[in-house]
């Protein structure tokens, strides 16, 4: 479904990502997991189309996308829920919603809406309130669900974890294997690498911008590098 070849990614003159190639195959959840700084978060806005690779290639089922504008790169069928949620804070929780469908003509917008609210019922509660006044858990779960209203093919979630409390962790996770379950593909960013790794296909470790390990993800929970570096023993 989507092929990254030899992609490298700069922010003025410093190097953010450097030969980076994975690939995600349809159906599948892709753990990326790094510590803070590997390029998890610029690899996620490089495919999104928020930042542009200087050399190299980005294939969405088939077709290179690494020169997409990213309004059409939601349209092909990428959307992405960004690390820090992003969501409108001022706009109603229906608001929030109705934006993640702006690409969108079709008759099936509120029915995807119920859906949205059906999966995270705290929404169909907070549906007139601002999404400011949401909780962490509440605004991640408002920034998965406005990324759904666009039907995406692939997800690209950037650390949906962070900052939330343990139930609410679990909560989260259980909503992504359920969602993939379900047919969506799934490029995960995460700090909590053993969650990630628990419920990845396959996973890559970044560092300093450079792929260094890819396996399954069950394979590498059972890596000692991979112990020692990123989850605690």
């Amino acid at each position: 479904m989507l092929e990254i070849n030899g992609i490298n990614v700069f922010y003025g003159a410093i190097q953010a990502l450097c030969n980076v190639s994975i690939k995600v195959e349809q159906g599948e959840i892709v753990s990326i997991i790094g510590s803070n700084g590997a390029g998890k978060s610029t690899l996620l806005r490089t495919i999104s189309g928020l930042l542009r690779p200087k050399g190299g290639s980005i294939s969405f089922l088939g077709n290179e996308i690494q020169d997409t504008a990213p309004d059409e790169i939601v349209r092909l069928g990428i959307s992405h829920s960004p690390e820090g949620r992003r969501i409108f804070t001022n706009m109603s929780v229906h608001e929030n919603l109705q934006l993640g469908a702006y690409i969108r003509k079709d008759a099936d917008i509120q029915k995807d809406m119920e859906a949205a609210m059906d999966r995270f019922p705290r929404l169909r509660e907070r549906f007139k309130q601002n999404a400011g006044t949401l909780s962490g858990g509440e605004q991640q779960m408002l920034a998965i669900g406005r990324a759904l209203m666009s039907r995406p093919k692939l997800l690209l979630l950037d650390e949906p974890s962070l900052g939330l409390a343990p139930n609410l962790v679990a909560e989260i996770f259980r909503i992504v294997l359920e969602l993939n379950k379900d047919g969506t593909t799934i490029l995960l960013v995460e700090q909590n690498a053993n969650r990630a790794l628990e419920i990845a296909h396959r996973a890559y470790v970044l560092e300093t911008g450079v792929i260094v390990l890819s396996d399954t993800g069950k394979n590498l929970l059972t890596d000692p590098k991979v112990k020692e570096a990123y989850l605690g023993g």
